[in-house]
Formats: C-alpha cells, structure tokens, sequence
C-alpha cells in the first residue's frame, strides 16, 4: 500500500474498468454490482431515518457507483481512500469539473433500469442529489486506530467494497478492522460489502499486485460474526472480475451484516 499512492492511475483504472460499454453489457460485473446495492437499499432502508441517516464509503477508490442507489435514502455521504488521486476523482465529479469520469452510464442504469424510471430527467436529478448530499472526500487508512480521522462518528451505514482483501495482509488484521468498522457503526447500522473471493492477484490500472489476504465466503462470516454482526444474507456471482481480466478471484460475494 506504501507505494500505490506514486503507482496508481486513478485515471486509466476508471477507463480500464467502468467503460460505457463494460455497463450497458447486461451481464457485465459493475451491472451485477448496481443490482446488488439497489436491493440492499431497497430492502432495508426503512431500518434507518433517511432524513438523518449518514454513509460512509471506506476504501472506495475513484468510484462513486456504489453510491448511486444510496442517494434517495440517505442525508449525507462521506467517500474515502487512502490514495489521495482516488479522492481528487471523486471531488472532480461532485464539482462537476470538465475532466470528472462521466459516470451517466451506470446511473442510467440503476434510475432507468433498475428503478424503472423513464427518461434522461430522473438521471439528472439523482446526479445531483449525490453531489448535494456526497460531502467531501477524505483520507482513510483501514490499519490506522482512527481509519478516517476528519470523520464524527458513528453513522448509520459503512459500504466497503474490494477493499479489505487488499488492507489487510492476515486473518488478525481482517478482525482488527472489522471491530473497528463495527465500533463506528450506529446502534443497528449496517455493513455492505463487496469481496473478491479466493483472489490472490489483482489489477489496479496496469499495475498486477498480490492480494495480501484471500477472502472465503465462510471465514468472512465466521470474522463478521465474532466481532457482533448479524449476517442478513450473502450473494455469490461466479467468475465476474476475473473474466475481465482483473483479478484471478472465484467470484465476488456481497455481504449485508448488521451491528447487534
């Protein structure tokens, strides 16, 4: 992680991965990863108030589409990364700066797909509402005591998507972060999040890297359990990024875990 911050091209990942036509292939794996965050929203966000309710995305790269079906339900969002390009992304979007990733393509495809929503206006709107409430983004650094420091905690809902596989280089240091992300949790709040299962390499742009800790669904859940989460459920997609050439993972689980 040291080096990624000089290494990294927040730029040519976001080309390289969230294509226009890498989202509109209906069964390409950032559509599958939009279906997965819209139910979550749609089945639990009645277990929060919206009006009040915030997020925090830990670890989320240059990327904003997890964010996307989260905007109508909650009242603030907070993204983080430790590579700080990734963070300059993500404020370059919400700025609506000419050089943002143009991310139009998988809002169209949660807003008019995925919520049925007919036209180009209920795009625009959803835009602008996560620019409205997507506060700022932040340095996070997942093996650190306090892992986002400009950060009040707790909030309502963590989504922590690919992330933790690559923090972490063992089985301790999972739990470690786990119980922390757990303590920064509201009284019922909830954890989502998106795991590479059985990777032992992955892509960031161009650059191969080693993944230090290989997720299995049933050890990831043996961990969430014994730091005091409640597993709702655990969607398995095979294949998925590894047909795409990004990593050499089985699959990708979603695990949605709730404090206790």
């Amino acid at each position: 992680m040291d080096n990624m911050e000089k290494r990294f091209d927040a730029k040519l990942y976001l080309a390289s991965r969230y294509s226009a036509d890498t989202v509109e292939k209906k069964e390409s794996w950032i559509t599958s990863n939009l279906e997965c965050f819209h139910k979550f929203y749609q089945k639990f966000h009645s277990e929060w108030e919206n009006s009040t309710a915030i997020l925090l995305e830990l670890g989320g790269g240059p990327t904003i589409y997890p964010l996307i079906s989260a905007a109508p339900y909650v009242a603030e969002i907070y993204h983080s990364d430790y590579v700080k390009s990734c963070c300059d992304e993500v404020l370059l979007w919400k700025n609506k700066d000419p050089g943002a990733y143009d991310w139009s393509p998988c809002f169209r495809q949660v807003v008019n797909a995925l919520e049925g929503k007919v036209g180009e206006d209920p795009v625009l709107e959803c835009q602008e509402r996560l620019r409205k409430i997507l506060r700022n983004a932040l340095y996070c650094d997942a093996n650190a005591d306090k892992m986002v420091p400009a950060i009040s905690f707790p909030v309502n809902i963590i989504s922590c998507n690919y992330c933790l596989e690559v923090a972490c280089d063992s089985n301790d240091a999972y739990i470690s972060v786990l119980r922390k992300i757990y303590n920064m949790l509201t009284p019922n709040g909830f954890l989502i999040m998106l795991s590479s299962v059985g990777c032992t390499w992955y892509k960031a742009a161009e650059i191969k890297c080693p993944t230090p800790f290989t997720v299995h669904i049933e050890i990831v859940k043996a961990h969430l359990n014994s730091v005091g989460f409640r597993i709702h459920y655990v969607e398995f997609q095979s294949g998925q990024l590894s047909k795409w050439n990004f990593n050499d993972s089985k699959g990708t689980a979603f695990f949605v875990a709730q404090k206790i």
